[in-house]
């Protein structure tokens, strides 16, 4: 079992959160950067929703199961998948929920007490966005996960839940840091930052803890939330996303 998260670019730590497995999901969002993902999904299990066979295809990345409808990966990517002679859950393109939905239920049937990363969620229309995080908000009240991470090397996303802590140690500067109340939200606190913040209560509906920055590199940012579901967001390369 463990407490800490490794991503690419920040290494993070949870107060409490003690977990037996981390799983990588490959979505079929804006695709993450072929070194980030290849650095991601080292010694962890890996599948695959939709057109995220394409991503590890690209990046050489054996999955261990692919799931999806199969509407907007290529061809070629979606064959290869079916010789891996892995599981393959096909579903059919009309369905009452998303591709990723149905992947994360199935990652919960087979998955206990895990940390979920989810790549390939940004970007794109802002429908699928919104359905994408909170999807995994549900998703980790309704199973019986530790927590969920939604990351590429631009965007990172740390959904973490009252009562816990959060330390986070950049291997790369983050240019933006964010609290975003998923949930009404007390007990907030956050430090090593510009503008900290100590036990605060943070709206759902009035969200302004948002654009913070770090006021070191070498020192950690530490996050708490006492009640409700907190999204802590980092981004890199702000100026490269605002070109989108």
């Amino acid at each position: 079992m463990g407490h800490s998260l490794t991503l690419p670019q920040a290494k993070c730590s949870f107060g409490k959160a003690l977990f037996q497995h981390h799983v990588l999901l490959v979505a079929g969002g804006r695709s993450p950067q072929n070194e980030w993902l290849i650095q991601a999904a080292q010694g962890v299990p890996v599948w695959c929703v939709d057109q995220g066979i394409d991503y590890c295809y690209d990046s050489g990345i054996i999955p261990e199961r692919l799931v999806g409808d199969g509407d907007s990966a290529s061809e070629a990517g979606w064959a290869w998948g079916k010789t891996l002679q892995i599981p393959v859950d096909v579903y059919p393109v009309e369905k009452d929920f998303t591709d990723l939905q149905l992947a994360l239920q199935r990652v919960g049937s087979v998955y206990s007490q895990a940390m979920i990363v989810v790549t390939g969620v940004w970007g794109g229309r802002f429908d699928h966005i919104f359905s994408n995080i909170y999807s995994l908000v549900g998703c980790c009240d309704q199973m019986d996960w530790i927590g969920c991470c939604a990351a590429d090397e631009k965007e990172v996303l740390i959904l973490l839940k009252g009562c816990d802590t959060l330390a986070i140690k950049m291997k790369k500067q983050a240019e933006v840091i964010s609290l975003l109340p998923l949930s009404d939200c007390s007990g907030v606190s956050i430090d090593g930052v510009h503008w900290p913040l100590k036990d605060v209560v943070l709206k759902q509906g009035f969200p302004y803890a948002i654009s913070n920055r770090p006021i070191g590199f070498n020192r950690d940012i530490t996050v708490a939330v006492e009640n409700g579901w907190l999204g802590v967001y980092f981004c890199w390369n702000t100026h490269d996303l605002q070109k989108r």
